[in-house]
């Protein structure tokens, strides 16, 4: 099913603007700038008002990844497409909607979920682990994150990633 959520959101991401720097205005607007609830709770918003394709996938998407992030205490849950575009993310931080690739421009591009991003796309049959640095889109606090490829039918579709929350400790410690 991930991979179907995957590509809905792509396919909604793909139709709500012409290109990536309007995506970015029209969605942080939505779901950031607009979103009624304060910072730390953006989550609360099911969807933005509007009729884009988006917030339709939004509403029927989210409050099922909002769950499993509350179930596995998660800091944020994130999927990418392949081009780095960060299509959807729990809690909307400041990197929602922007590009992890490095090749590109991405303000947060040299961060670890752009480390996250690049690993998987390189290795997407793994998990790849990044250890802990600070996260300026969460306020420079400490982030680890986990990532992988999703397939769908043999093709890479998107990267699936997670923060974990800053009292996480690895299993060894």
């Amino acid at each position: 099913e991930l991979a179907e959520v995957i590509v809905a959101f792509k396919e909604a991401w793909d139709s709500f603007a012409a290109n990536d720097p309007e995506r970015l205005a029209g969605l942080q607007a939505a779901y950031i700038s607009n979103n009624p609830h304060p910072a730390g709770s953006k989550d609360q918003l099911d969807a933005a008002d509007g009729s884009e394709e988006y917030h339709k996938v939004h509403k029927q998407y989210h409050p099922k990844y909002r769950s499993i992030l509350y179930e596995r205490n998660y800091y944020d849950i994130f999927m990418l497409d392949q081009q780095g575009n960060l299509i959807y993310s729990v809690y909307k931080e400041l990197d929602y909607a922007t590009n992890f690739a490095w090749a590109g421009a991405g303000e947060w591009k040299d961060s670890g979920l752009g480390e996250a991003y690049e690993a998987a796309r390189t290795n997407p049959d793994r998990i790849t682990v990044i250890d802990w640095k600070p996260y300026g889109p969460s306020a420079g606090a400490l982030a680890s994150f986990l990532s992988t490829g999703i397939r769908k039918n043999g093709e890479i579709v998107g990267i699936f990633a997670t923060q974990l929350p800053p009292d996480a400790k690895p299993i060894c410690s």
